[in-house]
């Protein structure tokens, strides 16, 4: 281990112990006085930590059993802590003008937030097929997409998630599949077989990478893919009965892949026939309406996640989550099938959409 890496934990230990020292004093300080035990709690903090930092580091390198259980570990204190700081500065302001008995503010904080935390993790690990009917000018033959996105398979995700994905699939009648993105999750190197559950899906899934796919090694991330059976389409195009398939990496996020700038990248999408654009950003969706797209596939939002970051990725992105539709042209953004950092979800569902191409009736 290099001395810049071994300061880079240092740092990150000492930044992580910081932050869980302050939410950890914010709370034990509502109920007995710790002032004499800061430096006890703080190196407490600062062990777990290092602890976390460490096995974060060599989960880069090589993913193992108990690094990843730190790994698990930390993005679950990053909740908690996230949690216990808005409750606790919402305890402080009331107790500005209202006087709380201890025993209430005690059993607020052993209760409130561990609930919403198991309810989050079973609303996470639950997987809901949400069905739409997309209804479609010059549509041949009506057609069933299963669409999913954001699966990050990597520290916290593992082989147990895409087996339930694969049975999902096969549980209901559709034609085909399409993943929009973030197959990996970049926590962790990715193996020829990591995805190879997704073997067990009864019909085709197409693949077009996102942003995280990048992070383990794109190339990796593809021969695992197409190791499992996927047909990655990458800033190209496929036909399926009807349907022309464009697959691209927007370039709005990160340096690789196209622009939407660069008219010669999309060139195959011929508006005379009848195109599904899968773009993981939920970006760009006028100028693929103006191409002749109908469909445009997305991810990358989450739908927020959990409260209050929904809050935040509102502000950031016009469309979140949902079905959008404009003159019979649609935007589809998934929630994700998986998690990114705490597997936890509050107010959003871990989905895959079920979406049933319809004829329009004249």
């Amino acid at each position: 281990m290099n001395f810049k890496l071994l300061l880079s934990i240092v740092f990150q230990s000492v930044l992580f112990a910081l932050i869980l020292f302050f939410v950890s004093f914010l709370g034990l300080n509502l109920f007995t006085d710790i002032i004499n035990n800061l430096v006890a709690l703080f190196i407490i903090m600062f062990i777990i930590s290092l602890l976390i930092s460490i096995s974060s580091t060599l989960e880069h390198d090589r993913s193992r059993g108990i690094t990843r259980f730190f790994v698990l570990l930390s993005q679950f204190l990053i909740w908690f802590s996230m949690m216990y700081l808005i409750l606790s500065a919402i305890i402080y302001l009331t107790l500005m003008f209202i006087a709380i008995p201890v025993d209430y503010l005690l059993a607020i904080y052993i209760f409130i937030i561990p609930i919403i935390a198991i309810y989050g993790y079973i609303k996470a690990h639950t997987i809901k097929i949400n069905e739409h009917e997309l209804f479609i000018e010059n549509l041949e033959e009506e057609i069933s997409i299963l669409h999913f996105s954001d699966v990050h398979i990597g520290s916290v995700n593992r082989g147990k998630l895409l087996r339930n994905i694969a049975s999902k699939i096969n549980s209901v009648e559709a034609d085909l599949a399409i993943l929009s993105g973030d197959l990996a999750d970049g926590s962790c190197p990715i193996a020829i077989d990591d995805f190879s559950y997704l073997k067990e899906s009864n019909i085709p899934i197409i693949f077009t990478p996102g942003n995280h796919d990048y992070y383990p090694g794109i190339e990796n991330v593809i021969k695992a893919a197409e190791f499992a059976g996927l047909k990655v389409l990458l800033n190209d195009k496929i036909s399926f009965k009807s349907l022309s398939i464009h697959g691209f990496f927007m370039a709005s996020v990160l340096k690789p892949g196209v622009s939407i700038k660069n008219s010669e990248d999309f060139s195959r999408i011929n508006p005379d026939e009848l195109n599904i654009v899968i773009n993981h950003f939920p970006t760009n969706w006028e100028e693929f309406k103006n191409m002749g797209v109908d469909i445009q596939l997305s991810g990358h939002t989450h739908g927020g996640q959990f409260y209050p970051i929904k809050f935040l990725i509102r502000g950031m992105f016009k469309y979140v989550r949902g079905v959008f539709k404009d003159n019979n042209k649609y935007l589809v953004v998934s929630d994700g099938v998986g998690t990114f950092q705490s597997p936890i979800r509050w107010g959003t569902n871990s989905e895959i959409l079920l979406l049933k191409l319809k004829k329009i009736s004249n």
